[in-house]
């Protein structure tokens, strides 16, 4: 068959393509700049690619003619400037299923999300309900699924619990007691490649995720067992610290979690599978059962250790450069302008030196607290070091020497600023 997928660079959609690509399927591909280039560079001789703006369906909506189904595997968990949830959870899936009807595809396929029901409460989900059920509401024979939270290789969720589960002891929102059913991407997979291959099953709008619930501790608890732990020592946090957290998290557009992410995760993530395997013909494995098809690495296991130390390192050294610049500014003046004379910057120069330093040391502190263009801040905070270093190491080599070590600290801030780098790609 000649297939439309939405979404193909993303972690569902690129486990759809592969599977539909071994499978002998025609597929074009919706992406654009670095994506395209990485669809490209997989070499696939059945995958054709269509660049284009998924939030700008005049793009691509021409090239959905002459395909047999169009599967929409798009979506955001959380919303940019340039992304909102009504823009790519609804407006263009709405776009692409009224030109997939305009253009005679046999049938449409929407990845959807557990929630996304007459209960939907949440932006997320109430953004998907929408395209959902435009789409059965069109003459078109079609297919909506509806997984729980998706895992399997290259994921980002689990990885990120995993990496909670790693931890001394883990921070956890709330009891941790709510329920989610993560389900396997092969398991996903496998049902949309019968949905695309079995052309009765059409009309079906159906729940799915794993063989059955579990809390979300004990979730932290099996991927512990994985990771060599007899369990994840766990510290429930507040929910209303957790609520505090979130506006901070939708204020700055950028936080540990959103919400709407902790709306979703209080109300629990639980399916009734009976539906969907009544409908496709087989039950999901429980989540142990997925979990070890993919045994730990040591590199997973290093990944999973030093992961959330991503944001504590990035804080770290984003404190000592506001502590640096506001001392030097406001309580260490007397000091500064002596070390300057030492190296033999004086008068107007030295007042120039001293603030326009200190301040610009503030700034580079407060954006990397931030999180904005950290790898940039980092280069900035390398060259400053370097040349603090090599100027006082010749206008006051003592300083090597000096008990409190001023220039000697340098040293694995340097490295610390390096690993931050890395860790921030």
């Amino acid at each position: 068959m000649r297939i439309f997928l939405t979404g193909a660079t993303g972690f569902i959609g690129g486990h759809i393509l592969r599977s539909l690509s071994d499978r002998g399927h025609q597929v074009t591909c919706l992406a654009r700049g670095n994506s395209a280039a990485q669809l490209r560079s997989l070499a696939l001789t059945s995958v054709q690619i269509v660049e284009g703006e998924f939030t700008a369906p005049a793009d691509y909506v021409k090239h959905v003619a002459g395909h047999d189904v169009v599967i929409n595997a798009v979506g955001i968990i959380r919303e940019t400037s340039s992304a909102t949830f009504d823009s790519v959870h609804t407006r263009a899936p709405i776009v692409l299923f009224d030109a997939a009807l305009a253009a005679g595809v046999r049938k449409c396929i929407q990845i959807s999300a557990l929630g996304a029901d007459d209960a939907a409460q949440s932006r997320y989900h109430l953004s998907k309900r929408a395209a959902d059920r435009h789409l059965a509401s069109l003459q078109v024979p079609w297919v909506v699924l509806r997984p729980s939270l998706v895992y399997g290789p290259g994921d980002h969720s689990m990885t990120f619990f995993e990496s909670l589960a790693a931890l001394p002891i883990a921070p956890v929102p709330g009891d941790g007691q709510y329920p989610l059913q993560p389900i396997h991407m092969d398991d996903l997979v496998r049902a949309v490649v019968l949905a695309v291959e079995r052309e009765e099953l059409a009309g079906v709008a159906v729940d799915v995720g794993g063989a059955e619930p579990m809390t979300f501790d004990r979730i932290l608890d099996v991927l512990a067992m994985k990771l060599g732990k007899r369990r994840t020592r766990k510290l429930h946090i507040p929910i209303s610290v957790m609520e505090l957290t979130a506006r901070g998290t939708d204020a700055l557009g950028r936080g540990p979690i959103s919400g709407d992410e902790l709306s979703m995760l209080r109300r629990g993530n639980v399916a009734d599978n009976r539906p969907f395997i009544e409908c496709f013909g087989f039950a999901p494995v429980a989540f142990g059962v997925g979990i070890a098809r993919k045994p730990f690495t040591e590199a997973d296991r290093w990944h999973a250790r030093i992961a959330n130390l991503r944001l504590p390192l990035r804080w770290s050294i984003a404190f000592v450069w506001l502590a640096t610049g506001i001392v030097s500014a406001f309580f260490s003046t007397a000091e500064g302008f002596e070390l300057l004379r030492q190296v033999g910057i004086t008068g107007p120069l030295a007042n120039l030196a001293l603030y326009g330093t200190a301040y610009f040391e503030i700034a580079i502190g407060l954006a990397t607290a931030l999180g904005w263009r950290v790898r940039r801040m980092a280069l900035i905070q390398l060259v400053l070091m370097f040349g603090f270093m090599l100027i006082l190491t010749f206008g006051i080599p003592a300083l090597w020497l000096h008990p409190f070590g001023p220039l000697t600290k340098n040293i694995p801030l340097i490295v610390a600023t390096l690993v931050m780098m890395a860790l921030e790609e």
